[in-house]
């Protein structure tokens, strides 16, 4: 088990970081991820959006992406369950808009694929996602970053520091991890 104080804590982020919301939300994603198993891989995401994207908009391509990366790689399972997935909706000084953050834990899938692969499938279903710049993915700094890691701790403590990064913004009146299926009225 990972344990968040002893190793992951990261008080250096500055005054708005509320560590025991922070660990609130570490232990929820480990619940949604699962145990670890180094025969599973992580994948890692993140996700710029395309102009003014706000919280709804963010909230939809989190979803859709959980949804069509299940259906890709579980087929017809996925009707009834989605691929272990933890995503956090964050806002970024730096880009005045909404992002996502997300893990997807590549498990039992239909056949087997190179963890690149995964990458390359994941990245284009993010790109043809209508809330993500299509035209931003040959640029050094291109709207989807991913990048793949057994689902196992290693000295360097990668999977513990990909689930504290995504929980970082928690506090008493934000929840990064929220998300709702939003129905068209």
């Amino acid at each position: 088990m990972l344990n968040f104080f002893n190793d992951y804590v990261r008080y250096d982020r500055g005054l708005d970081y509320q560590a025991l919301k922070v660990k609130e939300n570490f232990d929820k994603v480990l619940d949604t991820l699962g145990e670890p198993d180094k025969r599973d891989t992580i994948i890692s995401i993140t996700i710029r959006l395309k102009g003014k994207a706000d919280w709804i908009a963010a909230n939809n391509a989190s979803n859709a992406l959980e949804f069509k990366v299940s259906r890709k790689f579980w087929g017809r399972k996925s009707k009834y369950v989605k691929l272990p997935y933890a995503s956090a909706i964050e806002s970024s000084n730096n880009w005045d808009k909404e992002h996502i953050h997300a893990l997807i834990r590549m498990q039992d899938l239909k056949k087997y694929y190179e963890p690149f692969e995964m990458e390359q499938i994941i990245s284009d279903i993010a790109y043809n996602l209508n809330e993500v710049n299509s035209r931003d993915n040959h640029s050094l700094d291109g709207a989807v970053k991913i990048r793949s890691f057994p689902y196992m701790e290693n000295e360097c403590k990668v999977v513990g520091q990909s689930i504290e990064y995504i929980c970082k913004s928690s506090s008493n009146h934000h929840n990064p991890l929220e998300r709702k299926l939003l129905q068209a009225v």
